[in-house]
């Protein structure tokens, strides 16, 4: 079994040690989540999952999977399969769909907006009472743009005032409720270096992060932020596969540090989420050399 998306969440309401919510992608195109433990990260894991036997379903994998909130209600956003074209009166079999569904996949299925077979990567955030999910489209490093779409809106917003986007690249987005602003991270193809893009009608802002030069070309990105501080936290991988963080605190990101509680590399193509919890931010992710086993590596980064 194998895995290429995962997204983390966390459910107060829920029993205590039982509190992280891991949503992943399976090879059988379905959704899988499991249980894991707010308090620790040598947890024992509760899995709930179709198995190989099963009735595939229209997730895409390869492809990345972003979870967040609105008005209360927890969903999962990812990548379907379109419906194969009806067979047309005359016998005629219409070519296939050439693009994928940016679609809710929990708890209910909902296309939202579509993009090309070639972009797999996404992210969400929220106001509680907005969701906004971030999302390429195009096909070169020419034309690759981000879009947004509101959770229900079938008119998905471009922005173009970013620097070159690297074509595949990952996206991580926050919502920082002091200013009502939505950040989203993204990876430049000159330079590989990451870029904060806020899309704010009032104010848009694009601002390289200097020292993120050693973020690996395609990297996957994982962003927690904290009203309660103010500060965001970014996850990405170096081209060692080494985990890193780097912090933005009053308006400014920091240097770029080693996670120290990483204890593995990461496998090349996995994606990696980050959720932040009383006790720190929860990071999983697939270690290296662990993409058969189908094992998350769990890590708990303090805040500082």
């Amino acid at each position: 079994m194998s895995a290429s998306g995962v997204a983390v969440s966390l459910n107060t309401n829920a029993p205590q040690e039982q509190q992280l919510q891991l949503f992943y992608n399976t090879k059988k195109h379905n959704l899988g989540v499991q249980l894991r433990n707010e308090r620790n990260a040598d947890d024992e894991k509760a899995t709930y999952a179709a198995g190989d036997d099963a009735q595939a379903g229209i997730i895409l994998n390869p492809g990345q999977v972003a979870a967040t909130s609105v008005t209360g209600l927890d969903i999962v956003v990812g990548f379907t399969k379109k419906a194969a074209p009806a067979t047309t009166g005359d016998g005629c079999h219409c070519d296939p769909p050439n693009q994928n569904d940016v679609s809710i996949i929990s708890p209910v299925y909902q296309p939202l907006a579509a993009t090309q077979p070639n972009n797999l990567t996404i992210a969400a955030t929220s106001s509680g009472s907005t969701a906004w999910i971030f999302f390429l489209t195009g096909e070169d490093k020419f034309n690759t743009t981000i879009n947004e779409v509101f959770l229900g809106d079938d008119a998905p917003g471009n922005y173009s005032e970013t620097t070159r986007i690297l074509p595949g690249s990952s996206l991580a987005a926050y919502y920082a409720g002091a200013e009502d602003k939505r950040y989203v991270i993204y990876q430049s193809d000159g330079t590989k270096r990451l870029w904060e893009y806020s899309p704010n009608p009032a104010h848009v802002s694009n601002e390289e992060l200097d020292n993120s030069g050693d973020a690996k070309p395609n990297t996957s990105l994982a962003v927690s932020y904290s009203d309660a501080d103010r500060k965001a936290y970014l996850y990405y991988v170096d081209n060692s596969d080494q985990l890193r963080v780097i912090v933005k605190s009053n308006g400014s990101w920091g240097p770029s540090s080693a996670v120290a509680h990483a204890a593995s590399p990461v496998e090349p193509g996995s994606q990696i989420t980050v959720v932040a919890a009383p006790n720190g931010n929860h990071i999983f992710y697939v270690g290296k050399g662990q993409a058969t086993k189908f094992q998350f590596h769990h890590a708990i980064d303090p805040r500082r």
